[in-house]
Formats: structure tokens, C-alpha cells, sequence
């Protein structure tokens, strides 16, 4: 038996600028950090049409910030982000000691 094909009409890069033209900056960098999680699991091939038309929407927008959709990307490639406690913030840890 024959399968039918789907012939795909859709103009996926449109709807990606429609869908983020409103939206904030900060609002961005999260929708791109959603869009690069989603595409690394699997899905059907026009699900990764409509995330990679999304990701290609952000980075062409004007006033981003691309070193930061890389980082977002790629990871931070040190691991000091990753294991900062609370107390590793303030400068001098230690408490005062009395002069003698």
C-alpha cells in the first residue's frame, strides 16, 4: 500500500518572525533557550521545521545579543557557573579574627 504524500505549504520563516515581533528582549532569550531544549529531543520532521525557522527568527533579530543566544547554545564552557554556592559570592568568607 501507498502512503500519500504531504505536500508542505506552510511558510515556516513567517510565522516565526509573527510569532516573536512582540516580544521583549529578555522574553526572547528565554523562547531561544526553550527552542534549543526542544530540539534536542526527537520529533517529526516539520516540528524541527518550525524550531529551526524560531531559532533562526531570533538570531537574525535586531538588538540581540548573539554572544549570549552562543552561550546559551553551546553551555558556558566552565563549570564554576555550575557549582557556585551562595557563599562563594561574598568577597571575604572568613569571619574578622581579633588582633592580638
Amino acid at each position: 500500500m501507498r502512503r500519500a504524500h504531504h505536500i508542505d505549504e506552510r511558510n515556516y520563516d513567517k510565522e516565526a518572525k509573527n510569532l516573536i515581533k512582540d516580544l521583549a528582549p529578555t522574553e526572547l532569550y528565554k523562547l531561544y533557550e526553550i527552542v534549543c531544549e526542544q530540539q534536542k529531543k526527537r520529533q517529526s520532521a516539520e516540528r524541527y521545521k518550525e524550531l529551526s525557522a524560531v531559532q533562526k527568527a531570533i538570531e537574525k533579530t535586531k538588538g540581540i545579543d548573539y554572544s549570549f543566544l552562543k552561550n546559551i547554545l553551546e553551555g558556558y564552557k566552565s563549570n564554576m557557573a555550575q557549582e557556585a554556592h551562595g557563599g562563594d559570592l561574598i568577597r571575604n568568607n572568613n569571619p574578622k579574627k581579633k588582633k592580638s
